[in-house]
């Protein structure tokens, strides 16, 4: 195996940027990526030389070893460090370098796989996120782990990986498609595919508008292509677009900002669509959250605000720009890095989500705000009326969360997860024994929607550990056009709710648990990783 190693000073960095140059790569990409490592402190690049790369031998076998011009296969991968790998790559005992090597897994930030395609090389980036900006806090939540061997030694790297689009093959709808089902393959297990698999899926579905192009969908595909190909990926699409009925076209029923934010809180990629003027869109895929530290004020929330008022932009990778760059919300806004932003250029969302999902995260979280409504309306006077004497810390906390549910500042959260992860970590949560124990008792399906609730003020502390939530509902996301019988546990101050299936009568309505607990306090919201709440 040829590998070579060099050191990220001056003279490096230049030779970097001549490697990356070396080809036609966009130039844009080239200046992220090495801003990027710039602020991942990188200090050290390990370069295979000869590195043959999956994607790139389907794609020779496909079309590039059935050119006249003479193509390689062999594509370089470069591995990057925050440490000083000098001593190490020199050792001469083969052994010792792998196991020193793998000893600084703490180091690792990355890898890039450059294919010898000059109009395209690079085939893929996955790179740890840099650090936010100032005044903000990221969180990459669509990740997972990618290994990679080299010199004998292992290496991971979690992040969602970028490729740039070769327009032989493919172009930016299969570079979002591919980030997404590389995702689903290496954390769900999903089918493993290549830019050519992705296109011959979406060819199955594709109309003669592609063939205006050759290979077919080689240029663009069509919204039809990209739902079929990330069906056969193994996920159901889900789409929402502007109305054109409307000039200029508009969002009907839903905020963009909040969809998108409902579903990468849940580790669910997000193909976001754009208008940048001229005839044909571009893609590019959503992988985490960009929240500021300021509170929104109370009186510019829209009604049933969301978690999504405190974020200012999203990561995403574009294959024209580069891998884990903010997207922002409003344009101008100093915390973005890419041309283009939610409330001026985005056009349509796709959301692929797990098979046996049925019930889109907006419908559960309506159903949530639907419970706390009735919790205020029906339940929370009943409990003042009936239990003030026996409801302790219930009752002032209760007052206090519904008087910030009449200002308009409590604020829901939705996401999805299994049945058996919500209630992991319910019964780790700061809760009484009482709710503990009908929660463990209540029946979950695989996937379930939650809704916390919490206020402006319990989001806003900028350290994560202070934030708290006061209510929450589970709602069965298998569950479609159920009413009430999706929704099936509550929690709000002095009261939790459970319905379950009735055996007695199994076609018919749930039966509904309802207790009263005393002594209630706020309690802590998911974070994503985190199952047993350390930190809190």
């Amino acid at each position: 195996m040829a590998v070579s190693a060099f050191s990220l000073d001056q003279a490096g960095w230049t030779q970097l940027t001549q490697q990356l140059q070396a080809g036609q790569l966009n130039g844009q990409i080239v200046s992220n990526i090495i801003k990027h490592l710039r602020e991942l402190g990188a200090l050290t690049v390990l370069i295979e030389d000869e590195y043959l790369d999956r994607d790139f031998t389907e794609a020779f076998a496909a079309y590039y070893s059935r050119l006249f011009k003479r193509h390689t296969k062999l594509c370089k991968r470069a591995h990057f460090f925050k440490g000083d790998l000098g001593q190490i790559v020199n050792l001469a005992s083969p052994s010792e370098l792998a196991a020193r090597l793998q000893e600084r897994q703490d180091d690792y930030l990355g890898f890039l796989v450059l294919r010898p395609i000059h109009e395209a090389p690079l085939a893929q980036a996955t790179l740890v996120p840099p650090a936010p900006p100032a005044g903000t806090e990221s969180h990459i939540l669509v990740k997972a782990e990618y290994e990679t061997h080299v010199l004998g030694a292992k290496l991971t790297v979690k992040g969602l990986p970028m490729t740039q689009q070769d327009q032989r093959i493919g172009a930016c709808a299969q570079a979002t498609i591919w980030s997404a089902s590389r995702h689903f393959h290496a954390r769900h297990k999903g089918p493993w595919m290549s830019t050519v698999g992705i296109t011959e899926a979406a060819m199955m579905q594709e109309f003669a508008s592609v063939s205006s192009t050759i290979p077919n969908g080689s240029e663009f595909l069509s919204l039809n292509g990209m739902v079929s190909a990330l069906r056969t990926a193994g996920r159901k699409p889900l789409m929402y677009i502007k109305t054109a009925n409307a000039n200029p076209p508009i969002w009907q029923g839903i905020r963009p900002v909040d969809v998108i934010n409902r579903y990468v809180d849940s580790g669910i990629p997000v193909i976001l669509g754009l208008n940048l003027g001229g005839d044909i869109g571009h893609a590019v895929i959503a992988s985490g959250q960009v929240f500021t530290h300021q509170a929104p004020v109370v009186a510019a929330l829209p009604n049933n605000p969301t978690r999504a008022a405190f974020c200012s932009a999203f990561y995403v990778n574009d294959d024209q720009q580069g891998p884990n760059l903010r997207m922002p919300v409003q344009a101008n806004d100093p915390v973005g890095e890419t041309p283009y932003n939610v409330d001026g250029n985005l056009q349509f969302l796709l959301i692929p989500l797990p098979d046996k999902v049925f019930l889109p995260a907006e419908k559960a979280e309506v159903l949530a705000w639907d419970m706390l409504q009735l919790y205020r309306g029906v339940y929370w006077p009943q409990l003042k009326q009936h239990y003030v004497a026996n409801l302790g810390t219930s009752e002032a906390l209760g007052d206090a969360f519904l008087a910030e549910l009449g200002q308009n500042a409590v604020v829901a959260r939705t996401y999805l997860t299994y049945g058996w992860k919500y209630k992991h970590r319910l019964l780790r949560n700061r809760l009484t024994d009482a709710v503990h124990a009908l929660a463990r008792g209540t029946e979950l399906p695989r996937y379930v929607w939650v809704t916390e609730f919490g206020t402006v003020d319990s989001f806003s502390p900028a350290n994560i550990f202070d934030r708290r939530i006061f209510a929450h509902c589970v709602v069965d996301a298998t569950a479609k056009n159920m009413g009430e019988d999706s929704r099936l546990f509550f929690h709000a101050p002095g009261l939790a709710i459970s319905r379950m299936h009735d055996r007695s009568n199994p076609n018919g309505p749930y039966q509904e648990a309802v207790h009263v607990v005393t002594d209630d306090q706020a309690y802590f919201p998911k974070l994503r990783g985190n199952l047993d709440f350390a930190g809190y």
